[in-house]
């Protein structure tokens, strides 16, 4: 969400992994709207500790030794006219926050600095999560490292900023836009009619008749959508 709010455009972040998680994809526009999914979603362990702590995720993005863990793939979509922009490079490690502060540097004129951090806890799961997006960014590296202190201390965007600043030594922050994350997903039953059409008549046809009809579920939201054997007949006409 912040890559989609700072290039106020969608964004789209695909992430393959050898890790047990084996990948995710999240997208997200500018208005706060994101969804998103894992390939894996029933892995066992979690949290240990009960007070809050950093959560690692090189476990799961990551296979032991592993120097080069996977690909990561972003893909901008501009305003009506212009064409999507896609950029792919090899991800290393677990540190996403590093991964898209590379995306940043490499393909922005401005370059960008981007931290991610989420605290955890057995007592509960998600503890707090939070994330910074500051370009151009010219804080010295050992300051780059302490956004999970920080959280500890804060709970609102506003306080995090504030302790951002003073880290950093942006000096004052003057909010601009204000944007409240919430889940959602553009699938709808249009969009699955124009999938099932893409297979084909003779695909549909054999459906019909095999199966007496057909459901498909979303994976981001779990919404079912359901055709008859009529109805699949129907949408295989020209």
């Amino acid at each position: 969400m912040l890559l989609a709010a700072h290039e106020r455009t969608r964004v789209d972040v695909q992430l393959e992994c050898n890790g047990p998680l084996r990948g995710l994809l999240v997208d997200a526009d500018e208005s706060g709207a994101v969804r998103g999914l894992v390939r894996v979603n029933a892995l066992e362990g979690g949290p240990r500790q009960a007070e809050p702590h950093r959560f690692d995720a090189r476990p799961l993005l990551a296979s032991a030794h592993d120097e080069r863990a996977g690909m990561l793939s972003i893909l901008r979509a501009p305003a009506i006219g212009q064409s999507p922009h896609r950029a792919a490079f090899p991800f290393a490690g677990a540190d996403l926050g590093a991964a898209l502060t590379l995306f940043l540097r490499g393909d922005r004129d401005q370059g960008g600095e981007m931290a991610l951090e989420v605290l955890v806890s057995a007592r509960e799961p998600l503890v707090s999560v939070a994330g910074v997006l500051v370009a151009p960014a010219e804080a010295p590296d050992e300051e780059k490292g302490g956004l999970a202190e920080l959280l500890r201390g804060a709970d609102d965007a506003g306080s995090i900023g504030d302790a951002v600043a003073r880290a950093f030594r942006l000096g004052p922050l003057h909010p601009r836009v204000s944007v409240e994350p919430r889940f959602a997903c553009r699938c709808s039953r249009e969009r699955v009619v124009r999938a099932l059409r893409s297979l084909g008549a003779p695909e549909l046809g054999d459906m019909a008749a095999r199966d007496g009809g057909a459901r498909l579920t979303c994976d981001f939201c779990n919404a079912a959508y359901s055709f008859s054997a009529a109805e699949l007949l129907q949408i295989a006409q020209p």
